[in-house]
């Protein structure tokens, strides 16, 4: 009942953080598609992974955190400043890989630069829901279940889609803040982290001094920052409202309990 109310006061004060209160209908599943097309990503659900030694919890504010920074992924990949910043990068976005789904399809070779055109349009269009997940398997942090390589694929078959990210076994928010508490730091750096991940679920990988996944990540990072505290804080202001009330409305049945793992009970 506890953690019901909490999230009932979270939706309230998420309502009412702006001096234009938001109507229900404003994020309404049909209304958000409607108005952020692109890159309709969510969470299937939360997971601790059962080869954990010790009690391990995902609490509330941890989901939260996450849902967080996927309204900020959304944003972002929405704005005109993302097709931007592909533009001015896109001597960086080269293929790790040599790939083609057939012979009439399209294809990629290794070195090759990505067609900016198209490469947007295969981040844009993804629509999936992840599952994120605790382990002590992560020696960089976080990681992500390789997909197709969408790229290639998409337009011509059906893409299989990495499905999970894991993260660090500890307390996400805590581990995703930058030192001296500079949490606009942490929420940018971590949401651009996940963007990193779910290329890998998309198919991108990063090989020698090809480093798609690295670039987009910093992409993401920079217009986060300006869209938080920069330039584009006024801009973007009324859309970020709008997309974390509808990330915490849409998944509020996933904010009701903690998730726990105990070895004990295996």
């Amino acid at each position: 009942m506890i953690k019901k109310l909490f999230v009932f006061i979270l939706l309230i004060s998420v309502l009412s953080c702006t001096n234009n209160a938001l109507k229900p209908d404003d994020f309404s599943k049909e209304t958000i598609d409607k108005k952020y097309p692109y890159w309709q990503v969510g969470v299937s659900r939360f997971e601790i992974a059962s080869s954990e030694k010790t009690y391990t919890t995902i609490t509330v504010e941890e989901k939260r955190f996450i849902l967080l920074c996927m309204a900020y992924m959304r944003l972002v990949v929405n704005t005109e400043e993302f097709v931007e910043e592909i533009y001015k990068n896109k001597d960086q976005l080269r293929s790790s890989v040599t790939d083609q789904f057939a012979a009439s399809a399209y294809k990629i070779k290794q070195d090759e630069l990505y067609d900016p055109d198209r490469l947007i349009e295969i981040i844009r269009t993804l629509k999936y829901d992840f599952l994120y997940r605790k382990s002590n398997s992560n020696p960089a942090g976080a990681s992500g279940a390789v997909g197709d390589i969408r790229y290639v694929r998409y337009g011509y078959t059906t893409v299989k889609t990495g499905d999970f990210v894991q993260f660090v076994n500890a307390n996400w928010i805590s581990w995703s803040t930058w030192p001296g508490g500079n949490t606009i730091g942490g929420f940018a750096s971590t949401a651009a982290l996940l963007f990193h991940e779910h290329m890998h679920n998309i198919g991108f990988q990063h090989v020698g001094k090809n480093q798609v996944p690295y670039v987009l990540q910093g992409i993401v990072q920079n217009i986060l920052n300006r869209i938080l505290a920069g330039d584009l804080k006024d801009k973007y202001a009324k859309q970020l409202d709008e997309l974390t009330a509808y990330y915490y409305t849409a998944y509020k049945d996933l904010l009701t309990e903690d998730s726990v793992f105990d070895p004990n009970l295996k």
